[in-house]
C-alpha cells in the first residue's frame, strides 16, 4: 500500500504524480492506493507548479475533485471489476473542446465564452473509462500559434525553463503533464500543435491517423472547414505506454463526425520491429536544424538499427514554394486575413495577444484567387501521391520535430514580425497533409538542459507501428525526465 504521506520531491521521485496513467489505474483497481490519494497528490502538485507555469487555466475546485474521487473509491470497494481502464486517473483537456462544467473560451476574451453543458466525444470517452477531468489547459488565441499566450489567461511557461515557450497550440497540455499535474490529456494538431509542445516539454504524444478520432464537441462549432484536411486530436502523456493504453478508448466513429472512419486500432505489441524498413532524415534541406538536433537523430537511428530490418537515409525532395503554398492555404487564407477578422468578429473579439497579431500581420499580405485556391487543393492531392510514392519502400520514418529546443519568449517576440517559427512547419505539416500518424518521444537533452524529442511517423492506420518504435526508443533513451521546478 502506498503511503498517504507522499514522498517529498526533494528526496525522491513522487510515486503518484510521476507514475504512468496505466500504473495509477492498476494501483487503484488493486486497492493499493485510493482515488482520493491520487487526486490529492495531483491537486497538491498543481498548487505547487501551476502558479509558475500557468498551464492549467481552469482547475476543478478541490472539493469537487475530492468528491468525485470519493465516489470513484466507492465504486472500487463495491465492484472493482466494473471500473474502467482509467478509473480515478486525473486527466486534462486542451481548451477549445467542450468539457461539461468548465468554461469554453478558445483562448479569447469573447462574450460568447460559456460553461459547457455537454462533453466533446473524446472527453466523454475519457469519463466513460473512469478518468476525472481535473482541468483545462491553456492555448493561444483561436488555438493558432506555436506559442501559448493569450490576453485572457496570459502565457504558459516551459517547466524546464520558465523563460521559454512550451510550444503551441497545445502548450498548456504538454507543460502540465511534464510537470506532474495531470497524468494524461487531449491536444490537437493541424501543423505541429501536438508534436511541437511534446518536443519542447519532453513528454510523449501522438498525432493519430486523420479520421481515427472524432472531433465532435469542438468549441464554438463542430465545423473545421479547410482544417478538416489537416487537423486531428490526440493524446498526451509522460509515457508511450499511456498513448498505447488510451488510443483504443478514444478511437472510432461517434455517429456525429462524418470524417471519422470505423478502423480498428491495432496493438503495438504485435508489431515485429525486425520486419520494419526504416527511413530517416536529420535535415529536410529547407530548414536546417541545430547541430544537436541532427546529432540526436543520427544517434537514435544508430541505436534503433539493430532492431529493424533496414535503415535508409531518405528525405522527400519538396521545394520551399510547396510548403509556403500550404502554409498560406491553411493558416493565412489568401484573402488578406479576412477570414481571421471574420472569426474575431463572430466571437466579438477585439484584442489578441502578440503571437496571433503576428499571424494577422502575415495573413494581411497573403492573397490568391479562387483559381489559385483550386490549384492548391489539387496540389494537396498530388502531394499525398508523391509522398506515398516516395515512401512506398519504407514502413516508418524518423525525423526531427523542430529545428531547435524550446525557444525563449523574449527571442521569439523580438524576431521579425514577432513570429519566426514557421520553419518548423516543414517538419510537421507534411504529415498533417498525408494524414499519417506521428508519435513524439523524448530521446535527448540540449546543451541548455532542455528536452529534445524525435518524431516517429508511419502510414495511415498504422499508428501501432509509430507507437511500437516510439516505445523502443523510450526504452533505449529513457523518455520523459522530471523538471526541477
Amino acid at each position: 500500500m502506498i503511503s498517504r504521506q507522499h514522498v517529498r520531491r526533494g528526496d525522491s521521485v513522487s510515486e503518484l504524480t510521476e507514475s504512468s496513467a496505466k500504473k495509477l489505474a492498476n494501483l487503484i483497481k488493486s486497492k493499493q492506493v485510493s482515488c482520493l490519494e491520487v487526486m490529492q497528490a495531483h491537486l497538491d502538485r498543481i498548487a505547487e507548479v501551476n502558479p509558475r507555469i500557468n498551464a492549467l487555466v481552469q482547475v476543478l475546485p478541490p472539493e469537487l475533485a475530492l468528491q468525485q474521487a470519493r465516489v470513484a473509491d466507492a465504486t472500487v470497494r463495491r465492484d472493482s471489476a466494473s471500473c474502467g481502464k482509467l478509473h480515478g486517473v486525473p486527466a486534462s483537456i486542451k481548451d477549445g473542446r467542450k468539457v461539461k462544467g468548465f468554461m469554453s473560451t478558445l483562448g479569447t476574451e469573447s462574450p460568447m465564452n460559456c460553461v459547457a453543458t455537454e462533453d466533446a466525444t473524446v472527453v466523454a470517452r475519457f469519463r466513460a473509462a473512469g478518468a476525472i477531468i481535473i482541468g483545462i489547459s491553456n492555448i493561444p488565441d483561436f488555438s493558432m500559434s506555436y506559442e501559448t499566450d493569450n490576453r485572457l489567461y496570459g502565457r504558459t511557461n516551459n517547466p524546464y525553463d520558465l523563460k521559454r515557450s512550451p510550444g503551441g497550440s497545445s502548450g498548456g497540455q504538454a507543460a502540465i503533464i511534464a510537470a506532474g499535474g495531470s497524468a494524461l490529456g487531449i491536444g490537437a494538431d493541424s501543423g505541429g500543435s501536438i508534436r511541437e509542445p511534446a518536443h519542447n516539454c519532453g513528454v510523449a504524444a501522438l498525432k493519430p491517423t486523420r479520421g481515427l478520432l472524432p472531433y465532435t464537441g469542438k468549441f464554438p462549432t463542430n465545423e473545421l472547414g479547410i482544417f478538416s484536411y489537416v487537423e486531428v486530436q490526440g493524446p498526451f502523456a509522460r509515457f508511450v505506454e499511456d498513448l498505447i493504453y488510451t488510443l483504443p478508448i478514444l478511437a472510432g466513429p461517434d455517429g456525429h463526425d462524418p470524417y471519422t472512419h470505423p478502423v480498428s486500432v491495432r496493438d503495438p505489441a504485435q508489431v515485429d520491429l525486425k520486419t520494419l524498413r526504416l527511413s530517416f532524415y536529420s535535415d529536410n534541406g529547407l530548414a536546417a536544424p541545430r547541430a544537436d538536433i541532427g546529432e540526436l537523430i543520427r544517434r537514435v537511428v544508430n541505436e534503433i538499427s539493430p532492431y529493424v530490418a533496414s535503415v535508409s537515409d531518405a528525405v522527400p525532395k519538396i521545394g520551399r514554394d510547396t510548403y509556403t503554398a500550404f502554409e498560406e492555404l491553411f493558416f493565412y487564407g489568401g484573402d488578406r486575413g479576412q477570414w481571421l477578422h471574420d472569426k474575431m468578429r463572430a466571437m466579438q473579439v477585439t484584442q489578441v495577444a502578440e503571437p496571433f497579431k503576428a499571424i494577422l500581420d502575415r495573413a494581411a499580405r497573403c492573397e490568391f484567387s479562387v483559381t489559385e485556391l483550386r490549384d492548391r487543393l489539387s496540389a494537396l492531392d498530388r502531394f499525398k501521391f508523391q509522398m506515398l510514392d516516395f515512401y512506398r519502400d519504407y514502413d516508418v520514418i524518423i525525423c526531427p520535430v523542430a529545428t531547435g529546443p524550446a525557444s525563449s519568449y523574449e527571442k521569439t517576440l523580438a524576431a521579425k514580425e514577432g513570429f519566426n517559427l514557421a520553419n518548423d512547419l516543414t517538419y510537421n505539416l507534411p504529415y498533417n497533409i498525408t494524414g499519417w500518424p506521428a508519435a513524439v518521444v523524448r530521446c535527448g537533452t540540449s546543451k541548455e538542459g532542455l528536452p529534445l524529442g524525435v518524431q516517429v511517423i508511419a502510414k495511415s492506420w498504422r499508428d501501432d507501428i509509430a507507437l511500437a518504435v516510439a516505445a523502443r526508443l523510450e526504452a533505449l533513451f529513457g523518455g520523459w525526465q522530471a523538471p526541477h521546478l
